[in-house]
């Protein structure tokens, strides 16, 4: 029990949070619930966190997953966050709803501007997603997109489907396989929105083409930077 949330059962898990299916208590509803592991989180991240998920909150756009409340609770390791947001259920990675539905050209980009409409929504506000992938691009039972972690990335370094990067300023986040070039660069918190950018073009040819533009399967991270 998180402050009127109760969990349910775990949705999925990744390298540096888990997310829960919940229900809110007042009011009653269906919820997901991001926890940050263990041990991951400290003062500097905290704060970061804090703030961020503040400015997330304010975001309303119809395609982008709602923040309903951020805390945290206290472990054996020391306090841990957590953010509440709307749960999207039966929804599916954009990718396996077009396989899927065997969506035409014009069906898949008109899917893919409002999802460039939802990413416009947050630039306006200042706010860079740093990991949009297809796992982060929900499609609900009425082929309505959802944006999931929405600038969540910035503070909570969401979890990577390769590996991780470390630099002298910090790490790196995003997913190796959807990230930009200058995401690879000294600074990683020195980034703009063009970085979101690349990224959508590389979930819209998958779209299109049914597999990603460049495979990096097996490589070793010096050549995935290259």
């Amino acid at each position: 029990d998180l402050g009127g949330v109760q969990i349910t059962k775990l949705i999925s898990e990744g390298g540096m949070s888990k997310v829960y299916e919940a229900r809110q208590i007042h009011p009653d509803r269906l919820v997901a619930v991001k926890i940050i592991r263990h041990g991951i989180a400290n003062d500097k991240t905290l704060h970061r966190f804090e703030r961020e998920a503040e400015i997330l909150g304010r975001l309303q756009h119809p395609a982008i997953a709602k923040i309903y409340a951020v805390g945290t609770y206290e472990s054996d390791l020391g306090d841990v966050p957590f953010f509440v947001m709307e749960y999207v259920p039966n929804a599916k990675p954009i990718t396996t709803y077009v396989y899927e539905q065997s969506l035409s050209v014009a069906d898949c980009l008109r899917l893919f501007v409002l999802v460039c409409e939802a990413i416009a929504h947050g630039h306006d506000r200042g706010i860079v997603h740093r990991d949009l992938k297809p796992g982060n691009i929900l499609i609900d039972v009425h082929g309505c997109p959802r944006v999931i972690d929405f600038g969540v990335a910035r503070t909570t370094d969401s979890e990577l489907q390769i590996t991780k990067l470390r630099t002298d300023t910090g790490q790196l986040v995003g997913t190796v396989s959807y990230m930009s070039p200058e995401q690879f660069g000294e600074n990683p918190h020195d980034l703009d929105e063009r970085v979101d950018v690349y990224s959508l073009g590389v979930v819209l040819y998958e779209m299109l083409a049914g597999c990603p533009p460049y495979s990096l399967h097996k490589k070793p991270i010096h050549e995935v930077a290259r």
